[in-house]
């Protein structure tokens, strides 16, 4: 299973990294077809002979799309390409402006808007101020190259007048409204998306708030349970005392009607009070009846969604491990998952204040006839001096802790005739081990 983090998938990840370098390269090939489109219609690099430098340059940057995709591919180093592309489309394009006609080609700067209002909307902020801060630098340079003569500096072409420069500003302009257009587009749907996210995250938590109720209602319940059929066993054992010495009393009465039918009616009263104690337990005993059955795997998995969004908001990781052919295992399901429940939220408290990372794994496997189910952590474990007490009631290493959740946890365990065992692990943290009886299954997988 994959973990439960905040971040969002890998192949998710890594198919929003190859849809926005699929826009940069759709992008730099339209750009540099209307670039080589205009020098062919305009001949913007007369002067410079018969070969036409800026189709060239355009050619090399529409080539480099290759290389620039294969490099991505290969996940290494994404930011830095990123930002070494935004670089060598700045250089291409002063390049260009220089076989333009440098200084005489300033009417085209607005073909460097280009980089930072594509960067600093789909990059970063950080990548947009440097696409910014490069491009009047690097043009500037040029032109201080060709003004002291260490670089060639064509003559501006007659051809480039007024609507050489108006076509061209208004092809950059179409360009740029396309591209914010589309980003804004994007960015919009990424808002709706967010918000589709946000109502589902609060529709998880006020669901989470009431099978946590459910649950928490649950545990009073069998806890209540418990110390009914505690004192009913005690009561029962008591009335049947009580009912050997009238019977007794009655025998001793012979010959005296009134005080035994005195004696009679108490004995009537005996029996009914012991009828109702066994009727109170045999309807204890029906909730645990042998055609009760949970699908454990199923119930680890709600409670990692029910806990997700607060332990993604302390930084805990959770991993299921569960073989595709696991049992169910003989219990009632509820009960099942309060215990769950009560293990995962103790190795919660366990990760708090300890560095990362903060795993919790819940793993399951079938051994000799049993589910079994182990919730690990990687906290600090159980002090060596708690751990043979770890499920007496009312004990508890967490100030502020009432001392029965486990203790709880482990009677319901025992109820279904499984157990509830507790370790420290050799690589640190705590793991809680629960074994339920598991039902007959073809293909179950065995512990390796």
């Amino acid at each position: 299973m994959t973990p439960r983090t905040a971040r969002p998938p890998d192949g998710e990840r890594a198919l929003r990294r190859r849809r926005l370098l699929a826009q940069e390269i759709l992008l730099r090939a339209t750009l540099a077809l209307l670039v080589i489109g205009f020098d062919q219609v305009f001949a913007i690099t007369t002067g410079r002979g018969d070969f036409p430098m800026l189709t060239a340059l355009g050619i090399l940057g529409l080539a480099m799309n290759g290389p620039y995709w294969l490099a991505a591919l290969g996940g290494r180093w994404l930011r830095g390409q990123a930002y070494a592309r935004m670089l060598i489309d700045v250089v291409l394009i002063t390049i260009g402006l220089g076989i333009a006609g440098g200084l005489a080609a300033a009417p085209f700067l607005g073909v460097y808007m280009i980089v930072p209002v594509y960067v600093g909307l789909l990059l970063s902020r950080t990548a947009g101020f440097v696409a910014t801060a490069a491009a009047p630098v690097a043009y500037l340079a040029m032109v201080a190259l060709q003004e002291a003569g260490a670089a060639p500096r064509p003559a501006r072409p007659e051809l480039v007048g007024d609507w050489t420069i108006a076509s061209f500003n208004l092809l950059m302009l179409a360009l740029v409204g396309v591209v914010i257009t589309l980003v804004g587009d994007a960015y919009r749907r990424s808002r709706a998306r967010l918000a589709r996210l946000v109502a589902d995250l609060e529709r998880a938590t006020e669901e989470s708030l009431r099978l946590n109720t459910e649950i928490q209602r649950g545990a009073h319940l069998s806890a209540l349970g418990e110390v009914v059929a505690g004192v009913a066993h005690e009561l029962g054992n008591v009335l049947t005392a009580a009912l050997g010495h009238v019977s007794m009393a009655r025998l001793k009465a012979a010959g005296r009607p009134e005080l035994d039918e005195h004696l009679k009616q108490i004995e009537a009263s005996f029996e009914t009070a012991s009828r109702i104690v066994r009727n109170t337990l045999e309807t204890g005993r029906q909730s645990r009846s042998a055609d009760a059955s949970a699908a454990i795997a199923d119930l680890a998995r709600s409670i990692a969604e029910l806990k997700a969004p607060e332990l993604r908001r302390e930084n805990i990781a959770v991993r299921l491990d569960f073989p595709a052919a696991f049992p169910r295992v003989k219990a009632v399901p509820y009960q099942v998952q309060q215990v769950l429940l009560n293990l995962v939220t103790n190795a919660q408290h366990a990760l708090r204040g300890v560095p990362a990372p903060r795993v919790i794994d819940i793993a399951g496997y079938a051994e000799a006839g049993m589910a079994v189910v182990e919730v690990r952590d990687t906290g600090p474990g159980i002090p060596a001096e708690a751990i043979h007490r770890i499920f007496e009631p009312f004990f508890s290493t967490r100030p502020g802790g009432t001392g029965l959740g486990l203790a709880i946890s482990a009677g319901i365990a025992r109820s279904f005739g499984g157990e509830l065992t507790a370790a420290n692990r050799a690589s640190g943290g705590a793991v809680f081990r629960l074994a339920l009886p598991a039902l007959p299954r073809d293909g179950v997988a065995r512990r390796a």
